[in-house]
């Protein structure tokens, strides 16, 4: 006959991995986006943030099923490991799906159509009208999204 000894399950174990899930997720990439702290390559593919909130929802669902198997700290457990699951399925959604929901752009600036005629200030705040620049090979780059 095996018994497998294994250690009691602490009730402060799953309240760290959906933390660390929160605090690597949802919670950093919103912060660091509304401040506009997040380089270009992050803010479209955080995978960084992506394996640590995933890895730490992995760690919370397994200490549920642990918890449940000791009988110990259930409610605990399945609270946080819902939380994690629900906050890492959020955060992945906003980066992966949101965010490449765009309107369409106007038929008015289609690739090879010409540009409407505007005036916009220039990194010193001389406004540059597009008309000056029409004599001279010009490329035009406009970002679209939410940053």
């Amino acid at each position: 006959m095996s018994t497998t000894l294994t250690k009691p399950l602490r009730w402060w174990a799953p309240l760290v991995s959906m933390a660390v899930a929160l605090a690597f997720g949802i919670v950093t990439y919103a912060l660091l986006n509304s401040t506009g702290r997040i380089s270009a390559g992050l803010r479209d593919n955080p995978w960084p943030m992506e394996l640590v909130a995933g890895a730490a929802t992995l760690v919370s669902l397994g200490l549920a099923v642990q918890a449940f198997r000791q009988r110990r700290v259930r409610i605990v457990a399945t609270a946080c490991a819902l939380l994690a699951a629900a906050s890492t399925a959020l955060f992945l959604m906003i980066v992966h799906v949101a965010s490449y929901k765009l309107p369409p752009a106007p038929a008015e600036l289609a690739v090879g159509t010409p540009a409407p005629a505007f005036t916009l200030p220039d990194e010193t705040g001389r406004p540059v009208a597009l008309a000056s620049l029409r004599e001279h090979p010009t490329l035009l780059v406009f970002y679209r999204g939410f940053w």
